[in-house]
């Protein structure tokens, strides 16, 4: 019979990259807030693209107890490749004692929150919910081995390609031009800036040097 690893899935995931985290009090509790869409980054890379492999489905949101407790409860279906299960979750509708606010943002952050219970099930970020991120070891840990690796550039890579400029070809009018000796002050930028045969360029040389002396 052949042995199967239950915790395969959750050794590839539990550990949180700490770029991704912050840290935050919910209700005068401090916790560690995971980034949404890391997470979300998280199972599509082991399960496919959300809404198609993974994800909720039949989702319902109860107010029947906000006015007794100012609660909505979330209830949905998560769904992933291997199995499915029920998630129920709940928040807070107002943000005022009076119950005179409304959260703009309640059904967000239900999802959001219901998202982060339903995937811790199968062993997202289960550092974190296993209280490791509040051992500063453990954290130094997880930074190194999140840390993004140095680049070793090499003094080669900083030299960049020298293009060979072509010259322009000296023409005969320029080459008479020059052999005038009121313009030998004017050969030295010849010489370097026009292609020209080797004999003129060997008596142009000589005379720059005759118009030096």
């Amino acid at each position: 019979m052949e042995n199967k690893d239950n915790l395969e899935l959750w050794k590839k995931v539990e550990k949180t990259n700490p770029n991704y985290t912050k840290k935050a009090k919910v209700s005068g509790v401090n916790i560690t807030a995971i980034a949404p869409q890391y997470q979300i980054m998280m199972v599509t890379e082991q399960f496919g693209v959300y809404g198609e492999a993974w994800g909720f489905k039949d989702i319902n949101l109860s107010y029947d107890l906000v006015d007794k407790f100012n609660m909505v409860v979330f209830k949905g279906t998560f769904f992933f490749p291997n199995g499915e299960f029920e998630i129920i979750n709940s928040c807070k509708l107002y943000m005022d004692r009076n119950n005179t606010m409304i959260d703009d943002n309640f059904a967000k952050k239900i999802e959001t929150d219901s998202l982060t219970k339903a995937i811790s099930k199968l062993g997202f970020n289960a550092d974190i919910f296993l209280g490791k991120f509040d051992d500063v070891r453990y954290l130094e840990q997880v930074k190194e081995e999140f840390k993004q690796p140095v680049k070793e550039v090499k003094k080669e890579e900083f030299k960049q390609p020298v293009k060979e400029v072509k010259k322009e070809e000296l023409t005969d009018k320029d080459y008479n031009f020059l052999k005038l000796p009121v313009n030998f002050k004017h050969i030295k930028w010849y010489l370097d800036n026009r292609s020209m045969s080797d004999s003129q360029r060997e008596h142009l040389t000589k005379l720059l040097s005759n118009g030096s002396n």
